[in-house]
């Protein structure tokens, strides 16, 4: 796959049984067959050796798993028939080339599942809550991973069960019900919740970002600076690069430009694209808050999910309850105020990320309080300042992924790469409508900071303590 350090990514759907009949429908119902071709059919056969390698009771069977996102690309389906101990399984392969610390991915995603499973030991939830955590299911040897080292190098491989009676959703949008997808929105935020709630706890001082400088907001601004100043060699960027040398290395090609003068000088000179750098500059300050009140301790570094979209949360197929909050790998240490920003802003942009129509970017407030009313319901170790940061946090985030996306299309779009079918100005339209997004959401807060005051004292979350 092409190098892209990070990509928004599909999740690998630990549910099964996604049907208001449950798993035992789903584990019924026909299976579709047809020939493999020789460069399927060799992967899933080698998938099949992998999986006799992990604590499964024979039979087996293993094929491709069709859900399989744009990270992790050798993913497969193991079916266990061995009565019991039988049941289905995820097999995945880490992918390097985007996760160049697969062990450290690997580290991260045991201490966040066995945190959330100490607190569910210790009875962290109320009645009427439920939660499940992946399951990692160990070699034969009794490693929680597998490590092969060969002539083609080092691979990671993971074997997890496969989560029953769940199911989940890419968008709301799949749901036409209105009173349905708000129950829905709520939900996801009572899993956020939840989530931060079973991983309080957790030592952040281990815990590495598994990709240098995401989430950074710092970076993504020297980064914007760097491109606008024109600079073509690491010397000429010498001055913004990070001091860190692995996040130095990961992104310092991020930092230059890669199109030719006149191409590079067209997209910063759009007259498309000039207002919102002007923003963008205008706005550096604000972007800052969250990390410089983290820095300054006046919120809480915590481990946090790092990739909250609707599709990595897994809903009770027959309550539709919130029950899981799957693909692990972006756990780090920052504020879990991040991950609450990128969730609803993702949930609450009613015209998608790819929309070039900027009239048609809205803030849907209903989804908006939904989900913030499921999460300061659920809520447990939030502090009063975290609290006031809310809508700060959504904006925070909406304007630093739109400069991401404007930053990638002035410099040559070396980060968020383009598909054969993509159109060439994708990453600017994206970063429009982020940065429209963001406008959209400044002109609502003078609407949602009361709607959250008034939760927050109808809801009463249960105080942390201040850093």
């Amino acid at each position: 796959m092409p190098r892209v350090c990070h990509p928004r990514r599909r999740p690998i759907n630990l549910a099964v049984g996604t049907t208001e009949q449950g798993d035992e429908a789903a584990l019924r119902a026909p299976k579709v067959v047809r020939r493999l071709s020789i460069s399927e059919e060799y992967p899933v056969a080698q998938a099949s050796r992998l999986a006799s390698r992990f604590a499964l009771r024979p039979p087996l069977e293993t094929i491709d798993f069709a859900e399989k996102g744009n990270i992790n690309l050798h993913t497969f389906v193991v079916e266990s028939f061995a009565g019991d101990g039988g049941g289905q399984f995820i097999l995945q392969q880490i992918n390097q080339q985007v996760f160049t610390r697969p062990q450290s991915v690997m580290s991260a995603m045991i201490a966040c599942i066995e945190a959330q499973q100490a607190n569910l030991a210790r009875g962290a939830l109320r009645a009427d809550e439920q939660w499940e955590t992946i399951t990692l299911v160990p070699t034969r040897d009794g490693a929680p991973y597998l490590e092969l080292q060969d002539r083609r190098g080092y691979a990671c491989w993971r074997l997890m069960v496969r989560i029953r009676n769940a199911r989940t959703f890419k968008s709301l949008g799949e749901i036409a019900d209105l009173p349905q997808r708000l129950a829905l929105a709520e939900q996801a935020g009572v899993g956020l919740a939840l989530f931060g709630t079973l991983t309080a706890g957790m030592n952040t001082d281990g815990l590495r970002n598994p990709l240098p400088g995401y989430r950074d907001t710092r970076i993504y601004y020297d980064q914007l600076h760097s491109v606008l100043a024109g600079n073509r060699t690491v010397e000429d960027a010498e001055r913004r690069l990070p001091e860190d040398p692995q996040v130095r290395q990961t992104t310092e090609r991020h930092f230059l430009v890669h199109l030719a003068v006149d191409e590079a000088r067209r997209r910063v000179e759009h007259p498309d694209v000039q207002p919102f750098i002007e923003r963008l500059r205008a706005e550096e300050e604000f972007a800052l808050t969250l990390l410089r009140d983290m820095e300054s301790g006046r919120i809480r570094r915590s481990a946090i999910h790092g990739d909250t979209k609707l599709d990595n949360f897994l809903f009770d197929s027959r309550t539709g309850q919130v029950k899981a909050l799957v693909d692990l790998d972006t756990i780090m240490p920052h504020s879990w105020l991040v991950d609450w920003g990128d969730m609803v802003r993702s949930l609450c942009n009613v015209a998608g990320e790819k929309e070039a129509r900027v009239d048609r970017i809205q803030v849907d407030r209903d989804i908006y309080r939904a989900v913030a009313r499921g999460f300061l319901r659920s809520a447990r170790n939030v502090t009063a300042r975290e609290l006031d940061l809310m809508p700060d946090a959504v904006q925070i985030i909406a304007l630093e992924l739109g400069m991401r996306f404007l930053t990638d299309y002035l410099r040559g779009d070396s980060y968020f790469r383009l598909g054969p079918a993509d159109p060439p100005d994708l990453n600017k339209i994206r970063g429009i409508a982020q940065l429209t997004l963001f406008e959209r959401l400044r002109a609502a807060d003078a609407e949602i900071r009361p709607m959250l005051d008034a939760l927050r004292k109808e809801l009463a979350p249960a105080p942390a303590a201040e850093s």
